[in-house]
């Protein structure tokens, strides 16, 4: 877990060093801002064991605020049910853009333009049992504020001997 960590100097200017959560809590009472929550920490990382991708989630929204706060919710969540979770992954941002007549008679001229912006992300979950996602995507549904869509596609992934031990 890393977070960012503003030193004053007396002769310098701020520092923003990037540390690991355990060396910055490690660091002397006077460096330490006890006053900081974890939320502006980066969320944990949880290591793969394996490296399998057993879940994508793709999330979907008008407003990337609202959408990359909950992404970042997502993280946390899936480090506190222990998933190994890559970061955001910021896909293509799709624009549509409209005109439309300012007067429906005779003033050609006076169009007004619209657009409208899709914002994607992308969460990878690794290394998990499917009890596990499916509880984790319950709690994700059940949290999901208005405005964001998600996608879910999961993968269960099986041993090779299946089939041979069907046979006998």
């Amino acid at each position: 877990m890393c977070a960012r960590l503003f030193i004053c100097f007396p002769l310098l200017a701020f520092f923003s060093l990037s540390l690991p959560l355990s060396t910055i809590m490690s660091l002397s009472p006077l460096l330490r801002r006890p006053e900081i929550d974890a939320i502006y920490y980066e969320p944990e990382r949880v290591p793969p064991t394996h490296g399998h991708v057993v879940c994508n989630l793709h999330f979907r929204s008008f407003s990337p605020n609202v959408m990359d706060f909950y992404t970042d919710f997502t993280r946390r969540a899936a480090a506190a049910f222990g998933i190994p979770c890559s970061g955001t992954v910021f896909l293509p941002t799709k624009t549509e853009k409209w005109t439309v007549l300012r007067s429906p008679f005779v003033h050609k001229k006076a169009q007004e333009n619209f657009e409208r912006k899709h914002h994607k992300r992308l969460l990878q979950l690794k290394d998990a049992s499917p009890e596990t996602i499916a509880r984790l995507l319950a709690y994700i549904e059940r949290t999901c504020p208005a405005g964001i869509g998600v996608k879910v596609t999961t993968w269960e992934h099986e041993s090779l001997g299946q089939k041979q031990k069907q046979k006998q």
